[in-house]
């Protein structure tokens, strides 16, 4: 996630990785890489200021953009590096500023304001250019599954269209368009098998789920009624089930939503949204919109952050199934301020709790 002005200055970008075991950050100074398991920096490259820094997974390889204030250091080239022997792989230069970068075990993607390059990660082959929309904040969502390896772009500037391309199909074929919002998209994300995909626009009150292949809507979910941009979204790993969502506002506010059928709705009103939406799609949002099962306010001003959900510590390292009801929410903020909250009692007839377990400041821990 970029972050525009952060609050501290020095701070310019960070995301999890795709396994969530780590956070990668982007700094005036170079580029970190944060431990969730051992809560300590376990990684510092002092190159000079970076914009985007995004991990491979919990490998050695690491892209990264320069922040343009050194030659050496420009937006136009995206950097390919192995941290274990600190050595560049490849430079690759654009003409135009990088704004997002994504990638997954075959796939790199490049995103500029208007086109999107997409390479095969393994030789750094280039396979196809797209043209897209104006896309100036780099909004895009990439498959962390081998198959299916979908990227989802704004199929426009003005609407909350959704395009996703095939990207292990001869030439990268467009496999579909969803009418997800009425305003342009800012967020999108994939869950662990690319069956579903999130998405919110620049209205911020609702969140929608479509299920893949069919691109039929699955969940709408309402964040509120006042309008806030959504910085991110994310998937539970799939150890977790039932299934869950959440989502970071600019608020200072993160939403957790189960991916299953409304409960304690009257089977007559979920009967009536039904049929009302075969004929009004837009009904089904208005008639019932279901709310976070929790809401949890963070503990600092409202700034831009990020968020993941993974099992409870006892389960976090293993492979064991979700057990008691109980995930671990992670939020990292524009602040640098990772914070953890365990939420309990998500399967039990009373409502879920939450407490704050840890709180860490990301640029000061030693390694």
């Amino acid at each position: 996630m970029p972050l525009s002005n952060p609050p501290s200055g020095d701070l310019y970008y960070m995301n999890f990785n795709q396994d969530y075991t780590c956070l990668s950050i982007a700094d005036s100074k170079g580029i970190k890489i944060w431990s969730l398991s051992t809560h300590k920096l376990c990684y510092v490259a002092d190159i000079g200021a970076v914009s985007i820094a995004e991990m491979l997974e919990c490998t050695s390889l690491m892209a990264f953009v320069g922040a343009g204030e050194q030659p050496a250091l420009t937006p136009r080239k995206l950097t390919l590096m192995n941290t274990t022997i600190q050595s560049v792989i490849q430079d690759i230069s654009f003409q135009t500023s990088i704004l997002a970068v994504r990638l997954n075990r075959k796939r790199l993607v490049v995103i500029l304001d208007q086109r999107v390059n997409i390479y095969a990660l393994e030789t750094l082959e280039k396979l196809c250019t797209l043209e897209t929309a104006p896309n100036p904040k780099g909004v895009c969502a990439l498959t962390n599954c081998p198959e299916p390896n979908l990227v989802a772009l704004p199929a426009s500037a003005s609407s909350g269209t959704i395009c996703i391309y095939n990207l292990l199909a001869t030439g990268v074929n467009v496999l579909c368009e969803v009418e997800a919002h009425r305003t342009p998209v800012t967020v999108m994300a994939w869950n662990h098998d690319g069956s579903l995909l999130a998405s919110a626009s620049q209205k911020g009150t609702v969140i929608r789920v479509f299920r893949l292949p069919d691109v039929s809507k699955a969940f709408t979910f309402r964040r509120g009624t006042t309008t806030s941009t959504i910085h991110s979204l994310a998937f539970s790993p799939p150890s977790v089930k039932p299934s869950l969502l959440c989502a970071a506002s600019a608020h200072g506010t993160v939403h957790l939503f189960h991916l299953e059928e409304a409960v304690g709705s009257p089977t007559a009103v979920r009967t009536a949204s039904g049929l009302l939406a075969n004929v009004i799609p837009s009904v089904s949002d208005a008639v019932e919109p279901p709310r976070s099962i929790i809401t949890l306010r963070l503990p600092c001003q409202a700034v831009a952050s990020i968020c993941a959900i993974a099992p409870a510590d006892g389960n976090r390292r293993g492979n064991k199934e979700w057990e008691g009801g109980s995930v671990t929410i992670i939020v990292a903020t524009a602040q640098g301020i990772l914070y953890e909250y365990a939420v309990h009692n998500l399967q039990g007839p009373q409502a879920p709790t939450c407490a704050l377990e840890q709180e860490c400041y990301l640029l000061r821990n030693p390694m």
